[in-house]
């Protein structure tokens, strides 16, 4: 018992340390998984420009269809129901 005392007591530091980093990711991936679930836009996502006055930005998916309509991979008609579908309206 000489001198083993001095590894326990960093035992019980290294065990609470521990605890903490766990708990601490537990509650990262719930906080993630909430809103993901909730479609909640991630903190750096612009939420509107309200600041500007400007336009709102456009989503993703409207996004790859403008691309695909301008690469000749579908027609303005086929691009017009899809947007129906996203329930956007045609338009800049």
């Amino acid at each position: 018992m000489n001198g083993n005392w001095y590894f326990m007591g960093l035992a019980w530091i290294f065990g609470l340390v521990l605890l903490a980093v766990v708990v601490l990711l537990a509650v990262l991936v719930v906080r993630a998984l909430v809103s993901f679930t909730r479609n909640e836009p991630l903190p750096e996502q612009p939420q509107g420009s309200m600041q500007f006055g400007g336009p709102l930005p456009r989503s993703r998916a409207r996004q790859i269809l403008d691309e695909r309509l301008a690469h000749g991979h579908i027609t303005p008609d086929d691009y017009n129901e899809r947007l129906r579908v996203l329930g956007e309206t045609p338009g800049p």
